[in-house]
């Protein structure tokens, strides 16, 4: 029987990137977003390449939208063993403009999303002993840069929730990690001022792809992991050494 994997942010971007590569492994697909028409094309392209795919529109601020998501996949594919929290928005603001409304909007998706999604999966996957939940952060939850003070703050939270939470559940075969990439070579961060700036002032000059990300979260993912967890690996391009 395949591995089934629930992505969210699946419909473009690295969520995709990261459904695309599971699905090479021959991975049965969870799909979540809340793009109807774009999640809808991304599970008919990869539907159209072999892949077995379903779909959930879901927004993960709602705990009963995740636990419905969850218990969907369940219910098509009788198992879950896999988890990529890739779903975050990212709003760029100068610190004082930005508003409380912001401030719970960000954290909602970025962490209570996270959180949630988390909190389901793991009830889901203890019932076999083993699975695996990736989460993705950023350098800027560590790395300082002007006019994201509350998208950083998230992902600062996204690491330390995936320590705490890998602490707490490794014990019972689920192993939790997550990956930190520097600017990536995603649709929409190409439309951005910041972009082109962050990938020049990185030491290999390179963007990060988001296939890059995907096979670091394939490998985190696939059954050959068995010690790796409780870490955040980041992808910088040398923008970041820890």
């Amino acid at each position: 029987m395949s591995r089934v994997a629930i992505i969210t942010g699946a419909a473009k971007g690295l969520g995709y990137a990261c459904a695309e590569r599971l699905a090479r492994d021959g991975t049965s697909l969870m799909l979540i977003d809340v793009d109807q028409a774009s999640l809808a094309a991304a599970a008919a392209q990869l539907g159209s390449a072999g892949a077995v795919v379903c779909t959930a529109l879901a927004d993960i601020r709602s705990q009963d939208a995740c636990r419905g998501a969850v218990a969907a996949a369940v219910e098509r594919f009788g198992r879950l063993d896999v988890l990529v929290n890739s779903a975050g928005v990212y709003p760029r603001r100068p610190v004082l403009e930005i508003t409380a409304e912001d401030w719970r909007f960000v954290f909602e998706v970025n962490v209570l999303g996270t959180y949630f999604m988390m909190v389901e999966a793991i009830a889901a996957m203890r019932t076999s002993g083993h699975g695996h939940i990736v989460n993705v952060s950023s350098i800027d939850g560590f790395k300082a840069h002007p006019a994201n003070a509350h998208y950083a703050a998230t992902k600062a939270a996204v690491i330390s929730l995936t320590r705490s939470l890998a602490l707490e559940v490794a014990p019972l075969g689920i192993l939790v990690n997550s990956v930190a990439p520097g600017p990536m070579a995603t649709e929409a961060a190409k439309l951005t001022d910041w972009y082109e700036p962050m990938v020049a002032a990185l030491p290999t000059r390179q963007p990060i792809e988001p296939s890059e990300i995907a096979n670091l979260v394939a490998y985190l993912s696939h059954p050959d992991n068995i010690s790796i967890a409780g870490e955040n690996i980041v992808v910088s391009g040398a923008g970041v050494i820890v």
